[in-house]
């Protein structure tokens, strides 16, 4: 367990709101650029009978959401850059798995670890380290409830932890060559890991015993997400740059189908990169809903015929999505919110969730979230303790406090530095290094320190604008794998930040932007290299 830290939610929340790489610089306000909110969006939808437990990105949390008013419930801190949520339980049903209510597993990036947080109680209880460099982007149960798979995407490894012992199994999937595991899934028979390689453009299929890898499946270009139906009959892959849906037979562990996003469909024009990111099912099986990030939309798929039907226009830039147990309700999880919230009052626009009733497939709540959620499991509300009915948490459970900005580690906003992008050795001994990040890339993008070092790095963000429809100029995150909080910073277009730290960890780090800025995101990152 990592020591116990004392958190200020609201110096999180300001620090995450006004510099830490957590939204897109807000455009002038113009009618062009201020559209109106969704038709039909209503506030006055009854009770909450589901509550959503969301990854808070770089703001380092759990954002706890009632659904369906949309109404942010409580922040849980839990460290510097969370991703994937996962209910204790079993993986089996649907989408959200079978919770047994007791703990909510969710994966920091930025430190490598895994938060483990009593739903009932709602407040981090524990953190399982993952030895690092390792960079976990996502995080799956096993449907037994004792093993949590990890993806090193920013090491090219894999991890499988005990949760009963807390032991930390890793293997090297690169194979020696550039590799970046980003989404998995176990299989619903726990039989097989399969996790997509953004490098490598297919699946890992590894064998969960043994923790051995027995294939590895080509599937689309630079593939993102992947899922698994109730049935344990397809895993549906996102093919991100392909713009298809890699359909595998599991039975097989081969892909039967690339089903065609591009295609014209429902008003929508044919698309040259629509962006397929994320998919959920609905629990009678019937049909999936894929997001598409470039097409502002959500696809809906007919699993019976393995066809694109539909698309549904959300606001903007989806990323993930998430279905409510009973499938009455999708949530498009939307990076961008371009004019959609003028009362913002940072020079960020803030990520949004937007509710979509499938029984009409139209968009009925909207509502601002902390940036920047990157994925949300849901679990019906009288599960949570609170509610008539709800189990009582574990009495006696020792609460782990989560790390706060402390005052000590400050990060100052100026303009933009124009010194050519290298490191130079200061008179006062300081190492000072001048970065630039553009979409999309890092200048310098490997940089070597010695131990003991006093690093200053002055991080420029040189984008002035994007091609993208309803998207300005994007806010630039970073991060060093490992050195997590004192990090974590980000930086507006055509501004700089400037922050200080010590380079106390030697070995080589993976530094990367940890703001969802575009298409090709995960093409930003470079290396720490730190001497003894």
């Amino acid at each position: 367990m990592k020591k116990k830290w004392v958190i200020s939610v609201s110096a999180l929340v300001m620090s995450s709101l006004v510099l830490a790489g957590c939204g897109q610089a807000k455009p002038a306000a113009t009618a062009n650029n201020s559209p109106q909110l969704p038709s039909g969006t209503n506030s006055n939808l009854g009770p909450d009978k589901y509550i959503g437990f969301f990854s808070g990105g770089i703001s380092g949390s759990a954002e706890v959401i009632g659904i369906p008013s949309l109404k942010t419930l409580r922040l849980i801190p839990v460290g510097v850059d969370t991703h994937e949520p996962v209910f204790s339980g079993s993986n089996k049903g649907g989408t959200n798995g079978t919770p047994d209510g007791k703990y909510l597993y969710l994966n920091d990036k930025g430190d490598s670890s895994v938060g483990v947080i009593n739903i009932q109680t709602q407040e981090l209880v524990k953190k399982i380290n993952i030895p690092g460099p390792f960079g976990p982007h996502h995080i799956a149960i096993t449907p037994d409830g004792k093993y949590l798979f990890a993806t090193g995407e920013l090491s090219g490894k894999m991890a499988k932890i005990d949760l009963t012992t807390d032991k930390v199994e890793e293997i090297d999937v690169s194979g020696g060559t550039d590799s970046s595991p980003d989404y998995l899934a176990v299989t619903k028979d726990g039989k097989y890991c399969l996790a997509t390689d953004y490098y490598k453009s297919g699946v890992h299929v590894l064998d969960v015993d043994s923790f051995k890898e027995v294939k590895f499946i080509p599937a689309g270009k630079n593939p993102h997400g992947i899922d698994i139906t109730a049935d344990n009959k397809y895993a549906v892959v996102d093919g991100k740059l392909s713009g298809n849906l890699p359909i595998i037979d599991i039975s097989k562990m081969e892909v039967i189908k690339n089903i065609d996003l591009t295609a014209a469909v429902d008003g929508f024009a044919k698309s040259a990169a629509p962006g397929p990111l994320h998919n959920v099912f609905t629990p009678d099986g019937k049909y999936a809903y894929t997001t598409l990030f470039v097409d502002n939309a959500i696809a809906k798929i007919d699993m019976s015929t393995l066809e694109m039907v539909k698309k549904i226009p959300v606001h903007y830039r989806p990323g993930h999505l998430q279905i409510t147990p009973d499938g009455k309700y999708v949530l498009s999880i939307n990076k961008f919110s371009t004019g959609m919230f003028p009362g913002a009052t940072t020079n960020q626009d803030p990520s949004n969730v937007e509710l979509i009733d499938t029984s009409t497939d139209k968009v009925v709540n909207v509502a601002p979230t902390i940036p920047e959620p990157h994925n949300a499991k849901i679990i019906a509300a009288d599960m949570v303790k609170g509610y008539e009915g709800a189990e009582v948490g574990s009495e006696g459970e020792t609460v782990l406090q989560a790390p706060h900005k402390d005052p000590q580690v400050k990060a100052t906003l100026i303009p933009e530095d124009k010194t050519a992008p290298g490191v130079y050795k200061k008179d006062d001994g300081v190492v000072e290094i001048h970065m630039q990040e553009f979409s999309y890339g890092m200048k310098p993008d490997n940089v070597t320190v010695h131990k003991g070092d006093k690093v200053r790095i002055i991080l420029t963000n040189t984008d002035k604008k994007t091609a993208m429809t309803n998207d300005p100029a994007p806010m630039h995150g970073f991060i060093i794998n490992e050195y997590g909080l004192q990090t974590n910073w980000g930086v507006p277009e055509g501004k700089s930040v400037v922050f200080e730290f010590t380079a106390d960890k030697a070995g080589k780090f993976a530094y990367y932007c940890s703001y969802f800025c575009g298409p090709l995101h995960l093409e930003m990152r470079g290396w720490f290299n730190v001497e003894q």
